[in-house]
């Protein structure tokens, strides 16, 4: 029965560690759009950020970051904004995704140098 249990685990780790992955790709993909951010995202970084949004495996909470990242001209703002604020407070949230959210909701043009800090460690 135990070694049952054992291997039953072990499945569900290997099963589950591709979507971990998807998602720590994701959100580093946004941050790493954030760092190169000059006002808003260029076109071909509008491409990921829409396939980010339709990624059957993204979460929702990357979905809104991609949406919100995606329409964002020099700053946030409107009904972006407060969804990135409740995503930011939302603990059902990952660390990483509530730290995106954190730092564009703070950017105007693009990310300060204590941005820049944020976001290398969500790149890493």
């Amino acid at each position: 029965m135990k070694s049952i249990s054992i291997s039953l685990l072990a499945l569900l780790l290997l099963a589950l560690s591709p979507l971990a992955s998807a998602a720590e790709t994701a959100v580093s993909e946004m941050a790493t759009i954030v760092m190169e951010l000059n006002h808003y995202p260029t076109v071909k970084e509008k491409k990921v950020l829409s396939h980010i949004i339709a990624d059957e495996h993204a979460t929702a909470f990357e979905k809104i970051l991609a949406g919100a990242l995606m329409r964002m001209q020099h700053s946030i703002g409107g009904k972006d904004a407060n969804r990135l604020r409740n995503l930011s407070a939302d603990e059902g949230a990952s660390k990483q995704e509530r730290e995106l959210a954190d730092i564009l909701l703070g950017i105007s043009h693009k990310p300060s140098g204590s941005d820049m800090k944020r976001l290398k460690l969500l790149v890493e």
